[in-house]
């Protein structure tokens, strides 16, 4: 196994600032701006599928800007890209608190998004598939269950911080918290792969050995979107993308309209970043033994226990439930676009072909939040879009299992078809 001079693969340290990278930047922007919905809303007088359509429209941003960012990430100065993108991302933090209308927040909205694209999960997973062969599900569910972890740590501080403050005072400072955290360790400690410190991926040996066989080495972009395998595997990414979107950022406000107080409603949301720091964990080690077939069999029980949960969580102990089994199963829109696309694809052009499945990943959830927001304001009710998405991610899991298994067939028939050539030639 490839080490540093002090014994401890700098892979490992690729993973601990990726961790941090998604603990501040990644979660203040992403989880945690749903903390926002209810103290800005009423002061500008928006509904909340206004809001959800601002947020949405970072989305947007980060989905035009995801395959032009994973190509340039793949080719170009990763360091230097991530620096600008967090920088900037911050920035127009900041700017939310002047904001006084939708369009406003829409503009600034779309600006960051493209930023995210830039400093989070796309660089990370090209840093991580290039630095690991073997224990990959393990990195990457150490590296992105900084999100979790982040959620948890600064939901209570940012509350805090909007009550006593306000929103807008509370916006500069998570903008500066985006900038100060990050920044230092992308300037740092972020290498593109092992070339740069003169070592080899972990387990890249082994890899090598395996990718003598052509299945093994992947796909280029073009290349896939002439197979309908990938396609069949980005229909499912697109449903669970809209369950991701359309759940999370509204839970807070659910708890508290099903008569839930506001500091309960905080309890959860806590619990359930938590719950999505451990699932990522699990879902790592059980990507590692399991591959996707695994993982989709782990996530999909998990989500049908949350989803029941969720409508009845009137009753605090299924709130609970909800909050754990969420957690455990929604980490599959963190860790599954990056380790499937590899598993399935490989990684001969992993950049650009993630990049493309984030444009679809990114876009869909972000219309999940319009139609949950569109949902409550028709019926004043969030349970018909409990239902919808639970059953959306059901038919998720079986596009990628599908897709999954005719990849390894089509795998396994090329390898004999090669087996059987080898011996005619001997």
């Amino acid at each position: 196994m490839p080490q540093a001079k002090n014994g401890i693969f700098y892979g490992w340290y690729i993973v601990l600032t990726s961790f941090l990278i998604m603990f501040s930047a990644f979660s203040i922007v992403n989880s945690l701006h749903s903390l926002f919905l209810v103290p800005v809303t009423s002061e500008l007088g928006m509904t909340r599928t206004t809001f959800s359509i601002v947020l949405s429209v970072g989305g947007l941003g980060v989905a035009i800007a995801s395959p032009f960012m994973g190509k340039l990430l793949a080719k170009g100065n990763m360091k230097l890209i991530m620096s600008v993108c967090v920088i900037f991302a911050g920035c127009g933090f900041m700017l939310y608190s002047f904001a006084q209308s939708a369009i406003y927040f829409a503009i600034i909205a779309f600006f960051i998004g493209v930023c995210v694209a830039g400093f989070s999960n796309i660089p990370i997973s090209i840093m991580l598939t290039n630095w690991f062969y073997e224990k990959k599900g393990l990195a990457m569910g150490l590296a992105f269950a900084g999100s979790g972890v982040g959620t948890a740590a600064l939901s209570p501080i940012l509350t805090t911080l909007i009550s006593n403050y306000g929103w807008r005072t509370t916006y500069v400072i998570a903008g500066v918290l985006i900038i100060v955290i990050s920044l230092p360790l992308i300037l740092f400690f972020t290498k593109k792969n092992p070339a740069e410190k003169g070592t080899k991926a972990l387990g890249a040996d082994r890899a090598q050995e395996e990718q003598a066989n052509t299945t093994q080495a992947g796909l280029t972009l073009n290349e896939a979107k002439k197979s309908g395998i990938f396609w069949l595997f980005i229909f499912g990414v697109v449903c669970f993308a809209l369950v991701a979107g359309g759940v999370q950022m509204h839970i807070p406000a659910y708890l508290m309209d099903i008569g839930h107080p506001a500091l309960f409603a905080g309890t959860i949301f806590g619990l359930l970043s938590l719950s999505n720091t451990v699932g990522k964990l699990i879902l790592g080690a059980i990507f590692d033994k399991f591959r996707t077939t695994g993982g989709i069999l782990f996530v999909g029980v998990c989500m049908t226990i949350a989803m029941v949960s969720l409508l009845m969580a009137n009753a605090k102990s299924f709130a609970f439930i909800f909050a754990i089994a969420y957690g455990f199963s929604i980490v599959i829109a963190t860790i599954g676009p990056p380790f499937m696309t590899d598993d399935l694809f490989g990684k001969k052009d992993f950049g650009a072909i993630f990049g493309f499945v984030q444009v679809f990943f990114v876009a869909t959830s972000s219309l999940g939040v319009i139609v949950s927001g569109l949902i409550y304001d028709l019926t004043e009710s969030y349970k018909v879009a409990w239902i919808i998405f639970l059953g959306l991610f059901i038919l998720s899991m079986l596009c990628i299992l599908i897709a999954n298994g005719m990849t390894k067939k089509k795998r396994s028939n090329v390898e004999e078809i090669v087996m059987e050539e080898s011996i005619e030639v001997i």
